[in-house]
Parts: structure tokens; sequence; C-alpha cells
């Protein structure tokens, strides 16, 4: 994605339209509504209960990867309501679309809310998660004010093409058993490196979630202080001290769930973020009280063995990943399934520490080997090799079809019909249902109409293309 935004930084960039007319529901979410020059392209939009065109607004565009604009929108409801934004979310499905047509779409549609709703341009926002994060922290290259950056799981940059003149905040936010929170960290320092403003939240979640709408109200807090200290936003004591008051609530909130270690740290990141608004000894009290809980500093060790085992456990991965793939070695396949099963074991552990780790653990393991798979799979190289990688895919990720179908599609191609029957049998007993897709596997073609083929298929579906006859009982 990063080389097709740079492709298209050139192409595209904010103009005025003619304004719209729109029917909003005030304190409610209006879903479809058009983005010109699009085709059948919409967003969400929501406007606060009090929205009047007497007042120019802040507003924050939201991008999901699944184009789900009224859901998402409504996670950021909450946040809207309380600290007064427009939201607009986008109704793009990211996995379907070209990045060309993504980064047009999301412009027309900033575009529209300019031209149609009284927008601060000073105070223009962006969040997005993955795939949808990316587009979010790519739009500040197109809109040169944008005051805020909102990335959840992921993210763009590239410093060649960072205005440092025009600075906005960086807001990260990641799931504590998502692989990418120390990528997330990673982008933090960058910023911080750069100057720029910048805040964290952690969730608990995987990747490819969003937080829950608590987590985001805290997140959008950063935005609205910020504003607030550059005198963007009038600086009303009573809003601040709600503000402070539902971020106090969270953190009392995870104390009652015992989550004290977790409960610590976000009271001081607190503490940097309502620096000079009078809240400094009433956060350091708060910290006190929590280092004296019984469960605080074991959950402290807990959480700093976990990170440390962690990040010995992804170098020696990295490591033994490249080993296994330059020698095709077939006979570690099992050493590497029994990492999987340990994992899937120490998720359920009562250590939140340990099972965090594995599940972070397990899914950089999913992201490494899919990474490997798609360039290994599309290379000039020896059949073995591709033969490796996918069934190394299938014990890292089993319920994931694309690998199977590729060990299917190579073997027979080389005439190994016993493996691509076997694969086939055990595609089938993860679930998968497409028949349509099992007779169109590249280079199998003579397999395909074979017997023994076909009632693997019926025995898992209940039907097949060809010899569609019974099936004889197994002798015992």
């Amino acid at each position: 994605m990063k080389k097709l935004l740079l492709a298209f930084f050139a192409f595209f960039s904010f103009c005025n339209i003619q304004a719209q007319e729109f029917r909003i529901v005030k304190g409610g979410v209006t879903d479809s509504l058009p983005i010109p020059g699009t085709g059948n392209k919409t967003y969400a939009f929501y406007a606060p209960t009090n929205y009047s065109v007497e007042r120019n607004w802040p507003v924050v565009f939201i991008f999901d990867p699944k184009g789900r604009g009224s859901t998402t929108a409504n996670l950021f409801r909450k946040a809207a309501e309380e600290q007064q934004y427009l939201v607009a979310s986008a109704n793009i499905d990211l996995k379907s679309e070209p990045i060309d047509s993504i980064i047009k779409t999301a412009t027309s549609m900033m575009n529209s809310i300019f031209s149609a709703f009284p927008v601060d341009p000073a105070l223009v926002y962006t969040a997005g998660m993955g795939e949808g994060a990316q587009v979010a922290s790519a739009l500040p290259m197109f809109y040169r004010k944008m005051a805020g950056v909102m990335a959840i799981g992921n993210s763009f940059v590239n410093q060649q093409y960072l205005d440092k003149s025009n600075p906005y905040m960086f807001i990260a936010v990641a799931g504590d058993k998502d692989y990418m929170v120390y990528q997330m960290e990673d982008y933090l320092r960058f910023y911080d490196d750069l100057d720029f403003k910048t805040d964290v939240y952690y969730f608990a979640g995987k990747e490819d979630q969003w937080p829950e709408a608590a987590v985001i109200s805290n997140a959008m807090t950063g935005f609205s202080l910020e504003a607030i200290k550059k005198g963007s936003r009038s600086a009303d004591k009573d809003f601040i001290q709600k503000l402070y008051q539902n971020e106090i609530a969270y953190t009392e909130q995870l104390v009652r769930t015992r989550n004290y270690y977790d409960a610590y740290e976000k009271l001081d990141r607190m503490e940097d973020k309502y620096e000079d608004f009078g809240f400094e000894d009433d956060i350091e009290e708060r910290m006190k009280e929590l280092k004296k809980t019984n469960g605080y500093r074991s959950q402290r060790r807990d959480f700093r063995q976990a990170t440390s085992f962690e990040k010995q456990q992804i170098e020696e991965y990295e490591y033994l990943l490249r080993s296994d793939i330059m020698t095709a070695n077939f006979q570690n396949i099992g050493w590497w399934a029994y990492q999987v099963d340990e994992l899937d074991k120490l998720k359920k552990s009562s250590n939140e520490a340990k099972s965090n780790m594995a599940y972070r653990l397990h899914g950089y393991l999913d992201f490494l080997t899919k990474k490997q798979f798609d360039q290994i799979v599309e290379a000039n190289i020896p059949i073995d090799t591709k033969i490796f990688i996918s069934v190394l895919r299938t014990a890292i990720r089993k319920d994931d079809p694309e690998a199977y179908l590729k060990i299917i599609s190579l073997a027979g191609a080389d005439g190994d019909y016993e493996t691509a029957l076997l694969y086939l049998e055990d595609l089938l007993k993860t679930g998968y249902s497409d028949m349509e897709s099992l007779y169109n596997i590249e280079g199998i073609l003579d397999l395909q109409f074979t017997r023994e083929y076909n009632q693997i298929i019926k025995k898992y579906l209940g039907e097949s293309k060809f010899y569609n006859d019974e099936i004889e009982p197994e002798e015992n």
C-alpha cells in the first residue's frame, strides 16, 4: 500500500465543489449519504444533538477496512456527542478497492463534508483501523492542515512526504493481543523524534478489531485537549473537568476488574496528557495508592517477564523460519505445529500477561508466514520451497483455505495425487464448503475427474460434480 500511496500522491488534492444539502438526524447516525463523483459510494454521518450551522465544528473522518460506516460512526458517537465533533465514516470496502480509488473517494468525501457542513478547517481529524488506519494516516499528505490522526492497529508513515512545518497529533491505539502493538510503539517513537504531539491507548483486543466506545472516547480527549492547549478550542473548565472525570472513571473500572498494572500505566500517561490543567496532584495520589495494591507488583512482574520472553521468541522465530525456508526443511513442520499448539494452550492461561503474549506471538507467526507465502508462491523458485511454505501455513493457520488450495494445486500438477488428496480432505475438515472453487484449482484438471477426488468432496459436502454415486462404506 505504501508504494501505491506515494505513486498517487501527486494526483489528488482538495478543491471546492458545489455545496450540497443533506437531511441529517441530530444525535443519530444518518447512513448512505452520497459521495459526489464516485458513483454509488456513500458514507455515514453523525452530528451532535445540539448541532447548528451557526458555528464551525471539529470533524473526524473514519475508515473501516470492511466499509462498515454506520457501525463505526456509532462507535465514535459517545465521543462525538460529549466532545462536540461531527463524524463522517466511509462505506468503502478497503479490501476490495484499489488504492487510487480509495484515496480519490476519501478526498471526495472530505470535500463533500467541507462544502455541506460548517467545519472548522483547523480541527480536521482522521481515524481508522487496520487498512483504514493506513488510509487515515496517509491523508495528511493531501490535507495539509490536518490536526490529528488516530491509528488503530496499523499506520502509514513516510518521512519524505511528512510536512514538518504542519505537525499534527498522532494517537496510536493497539489491542493487548495484537502482534502490531510493538510496531505501533515504533510509529510513536518516529513521531516523537519529529516533535509531533503523540499519545497511546491500549485495549483488550486482537488485530483487526475496533476498541470499545469508551476507549475511543478516551483517545479523542487527546485531540480535544491538544486543541485547547493550542487555542483552537475554548478552555472551558467544566468541559475539561468532564473529560478528566470520564478518563478517571475508566481507570476505576480497570481497578474494579483487578487490572491494577493497566490502571497505573493509564494514569501515568494521563499525567502528561493533563499537564497544566491542575490535575497533577490527584493523578499522583491515585498512582501511589495503586502501587500499594497487592496485585500491582505481581502484574507488573508478569508483564515484564512476558514481554521479555516474547521479544526473544520473535527473534528465534524469524531466524528459524528463514533457515527452514532456505532448506525447505519439511522435518521441522512438526516443530512449528507444536509451537502453535503450545501457544493455543497458553492463550487459556489465567496469567493475563502470558495469555496476551501468546495471542501476539501467534498473530506474528501468522503475519510472518503469510508474508513469505505471498512472496514465494509467485516467485520463480523450486516447487519444493513453494510446497514447504504452503504446508507450513496450514500448521500456523489451520483454518485458512488459501494454503491448502495451493498445496492441492502444486502437488496435483506435479503428479503427487496422494498429497493433493490428503490436503483436499484436510481442507474440507476445516469446514470449507466452496465446492465450485475445488473444481477451479489450477493445474489439476485430470485429478478433478477422478473418483477419489470426487468421493472426498461428496463425503464432506454431500455431493460432487462427477462420480456422484454412493460412497462405499469404509472397511473396519
